[in-house]
């Protein structure tokens, strides 16, 4: 079993991150997550400039979008998709400010 080492203003950072996510989805009309996927597919779509504005901004071009198609994959779920990041990419979005 391995530990992961995360600084100190991880929770901070996605607190702050999953915010920004949350802004996008309620200029669209969102106030809450919904629980049926189509409806989270939709909120999603409706947020998708947002977000790759956001994911480039954090982690440039190349990995930006590679990573927003993770984030896709796990249906938005902040946390699953933080957790899928390896060290070097946790950094990025915990150490720069966005």
């Amino acid at each position: 079993m391995s530990v992961i080492s995360l600084p100190s203003n991880t929770v901070s950072k996605l607190f702050y991150f999953d915010n920004r996510v949350r802004s996008f989805y309620e200029k669209h009309g969102f106030n809450s997550i919904p629980f049926d996927g189509q409806k989270v597919q939709e909120m999603i779509d409706a947020s998708q400039q947002e977000l790759t504005e956001l994911f480039l901004k954090i982690w440039g071009s190349s990995m930006g979008y590679h990573l927003l198609d993770k984030f896709y994959s796990y249906r938005g779920n902040i946390y699953e998709f933080f957790m899928c990041l390896d060290s070097t990419n946790r950094e990025m979005l915990t150490g720069k400010d966005w």
